[in-house]
């Protein structure tokens, strides 16, 4: 869930673009015949996903006339865009404010949620102990895709376990999982989350992973009554969401076409030098609802979040916290580069395993990893630098116990990992390699090992 839709109905079209407008043949419009852009921005908390009511969004237009929107007690509100890029500060009371920016006349409409981090955040807790590593947490909250509201007394199956949601539409439960094994062969157990209540149409998370920790969700239940076209998969009166975790879930094709598309916006880097300075952006704009890199909706957060709210869907949240820091880095340092190295005009990076998976589940771990790295990135020749990492680096050119190909990436020594079958491209951090560095090592040290051969420097 953090784990993006299954999209059918929209696949292949830009951030909900104007796949409904099409040619005498059939076809879509080139998307230059858009005129005018309706932007329809949902302002929500970036904990519970509950909206932010009389948020305002000061925008400034491409010939630098400025107006404001406020949005309603739904935290929705529409903006029309002309042809150009328009850049938006969006604040709440008790919220830290944040810019972003879309270009208009390409797609006929945006559907932008904006994720606001609270002033004061709560405790995060570990979210497990030394003296119980085999138990698990799930908790979140119930939310009605409308009003962006909480959602009392709603039914959740988590595979064989129930929960119900409170007053304030939230809930948790615990049980006993099996520790992940190191044996790259063997998955994790997984479950199915069902989220049920009367009048509305249940969500379905399939493939969570069952691993020791502490996890929350953001889960909004559309009304059954409200049964306009939508780009989530249904089954009868079930919306369906499956899960996916880039460490486990990555494909080979999945990987190539991840090359393929940083290959395509490196050769485009000109046009970004005079942004690809030593200076992380402040915020991000994710793809979701994505067939591979092509997205239908947008949400848009800052990058702390993103780096704390997307790791463990990249990284195992059980691991060692000096593993997980060293990933944090890696995973902010790549979601910055793309911020200056966009996908597509309208978004930054994809949620996707042929970008950087990214979910709106959290884990408790993770959120701790990014706290303690915060603002910590990768940079190579003056430049923020696209972290590059795979599942196991072991073999991959410079033999058995080296990580690295030997061509792309230096030969490094990694005795850790001898032994091991090669699952991933070779370059950069070795993530099984960090779990087992992290025993004594910490997380400079984890990045310097891998990265600093290759000219990256931790900053």
């Amino acid at each position: 869930m953090k784990r993006q839709f299954l999209m059918l109905a929209l696949a292949g079209c830009v951030v909900a673009s104007s796949c409904e407008k099409r040619d005498s043949a059939g076809q879509p419009r080139n998307s230059s015949d858009a005129k005018t852009t309706r932007i329809e921005f949902t302002v929500t908390d970036g904990i519970t996903g509950f909206a932010v009511p009389g948020a305002t969004i000061s925008v400034t237009s491409p010939d630098g006339k400025e107006s404001r929107l406020t949005a309603g007690k739904n935290g929705v509100v529409s903006f029309p865009a002309t042809k150009g890029r328009f850049t938006f500060a969006i604040k709440g009371q008790g919220y830290q404010s944040l810019e972003t920016y879309f270009s208009g006349g390409e797609d006929s409409l945006i559907r932008a949620e904006v994720h606001l981090d609270p002033q004061a955040s709560p405790t995060v807790a570990s979210g497990r102990s030394a003296e119980d590593p085999h138990t698990i947490t799930i908790s979140g909250y119930l939310s009605d895709a409308e009003e962006h509201g909480p959602l009392a007394d709603v039914e959740l199956s988590l595979g064989s376990h129930t929960a119900r949601t409170d007053g304030r539409g939230y809930f948790t439960a615990s049980f006993p999982v099996d520790a992940l094994s190191a044996d790259l062969s063997v998955k994790p157990a997984t479950i199915m989350l069902r989220a049920a209540k009367s009048g509305y149409v249940s969500h379905v998370l399939k493939n969570f992973y069952l691993i020791p920790g502490a996890y929350t969700f953001k889960i909004a239940l559309r009304s059954a009554g409200a049964m306009t076209a939508s780009a989530n998969s249904r089954t009868g009166a079930e919306e369906v969401e499956y899960l996916r975790q880039g460490l486990l879930d990555r494909t080979a094709v999945e990987l190539q076409q991840r090359e393929e598309a940083a290959v395509a916006a490196e050769s485009n880097a000109a046009t970004y030098a005079k942004t690809a300075a030593l200076a992380l952006p402040s915020s991000i704009r994710v793809g979701l609802n994505c067939s591979c890199l092509t997205c239908s909706s947008v949400q848009v957060m800052s990058l702390e979040s993103y780096t704390a709210s997307g790791l463990d869907n990249e990284w195992i949240s059980s691991w060692k916290a000096a593993s997980l820091q060293a990933g944090a880095v890696a995973y902010r340092s790549y979601g910055a580069w793309h911020v200056l190295h966009p996908i597509r005009s309208n978004y930054d990076i994809s949620s996707t395993p042929c970008s950087q998976a990214w979910g709106s589940q959290t884990a408790s771990s993770t959120i701790n990893a990014a706290n303690a790295t915060a603002g910590v990135y990768l940079s190579k020749s003056g430049a923020i630098f696209r972290s590059e990492y795979s599942a196991e680096n072991n073999n991959a050119g410079c033999g058995n116990g080296y990580s690295g190909t030997g061509s792309t990436w230096p030969c490094i020594s990694d005795a850790r990992c001898a032994g091991r079958a090669t699952n991933g491209h070779g370059r950069g951090m070795c993530q099984w390699g960090s779990s087992f560095w992290a025993s004594d090592k910490d997380y400079r040290w984890i990045l310097n090992h891998y990265y600093n051969p290759g000219g990256v420097v931790v900053q």
